[in-house]
C-alpha cells in the first residue's frame, strides 16, 4: 500500500529510484514488491523503465464509486444542516449554464424561501451558482477565496445564502451544498459565521462520504 501513495498527481511515471526516496524502502525489495503489483496489475512498467499504476485500480475504483450511496448521504446531511441551522438546506448540481435542485430540506421557519426541488436557477447568481462555477477543477487548495461562498440579496434582494463544493473519488466536483434563508436572519453576524461553520464542515463531510479528499477543505 505504501507503494501505490506514493504515486501523486500528475505523475506520469516513476524511477524505481524515486520510488525508493518516496517509500523509505530499499531498490532490491521494492523490486520484488513490484513483480507483485504488475502480477496483479496493480502497477505497469513502461518501455522507459518507470512504474505507474496498473488499470486494476481504475476498475476497483470504479467498483467504489458506483458503491457510494449519494442519495442517502445527501439527505442525512441535508437533514443535519436544516435542523442545525433553522434554515433550509439544498444540494445544487450544474446543468450546463444553470443551475438544478437535486434535492432539499426546507426549514420550519415560517418566512424562508422557496425552491422545489427540480427548479433551474441562474448559475451565475447566488451562493450555489458561484461555487459552481469556479470549481471546475480537482485539487483546489483551501487558499481559494471562494472555498465557502456567502451572498445576501444577489438572486433576489429578499434571501441570502452560504454554499461550499462537495467532491467525490478523484476530486471530481460533485455539486454546492448550500443554506439559504431571508436576509434579515443572515445579516446578523453570529447567525452567518455559524452557518459559514456548519456548511464547510458538513462539505468535508459529505465528501469523505463520496470518497473525495477532505484535506482540501481550511478549518472551518
Amino acid at each position: 500500500m505504501r507503494v501505490l501513495l506514493a504515486f501523486g498527481e500528475g505523475d506520469r511515471g516513476l524511477t524505481l529510484g524515486e520510488l525508493s526516496r518516496r517509500t523509505g524502502l530499499y531498490k532490491s525489495a521494492l523490486s520484488r514488491i513490484m513483480v507483485t503489483l504488475m502480477r496483479h496489475r496493480l502497477t505497469i512498467r513502461r518501455e522507459d523503465g518507470r512504474y505507474s499504476l496498473g488499470p486494476a485500480l481504475y476498475h476497483l475504483g470504479g467498483i467504489y464509486e458506483r458503491s457510494l450511496d449519494l442519495n442517502g448521504s445527501l439527505l442525512a446531511t441535508l437533514q443535519a444542516l436544516a435542523r442545525d441551522t433553522g434554515e433550509s438546506a439544498s444540494f445544487y448540481i450544474r446543468q450546463q449554464e444553470q443551475r438544478l435542485c437535486m434535492m432539499r430540506v426546507d426549514s420550519r421557519q415560517q418566512v424562508r424561501d422557496h425552491i422545489p426541488v427540480g427548479s433551474l436557477l441562474p448559475i451565475d447568481r447566488g451562493a450555489a451558482g458561484r461555487v459552481l462555477t469556479h470549481f471546475t477543477k480537482p485539487g483546489l487548495s483551501s487558499e481559494e477565496p471562494a472555498f465557502v461562498v456567502a451572498t445576501i440579496g444577489e438572486r433576489d434582494r429578499e434571501l441570502a445564502a452560504v454554499a461550499a463544493p462537495v467532491f467525490g473519488t478523484r476530486q471530481r466536483l460533485i455539486g454546492a451544498l448550500c443554506v439559504s434563508g431571508t436576509a434579515t436572519r443572515f445579516s446578523e453576524a453570529k447567525h452567518l459565521a455559524g452557518i459559514r461553520s456548519l456548511v464547510l464542515l458538513e462539505a468535508a463531510r459529505l465528501t469523505v462520504a463520496l470518497g473525495g479528499d477532505a484535506t482540501v477543505y481550511p478549518s472551518a
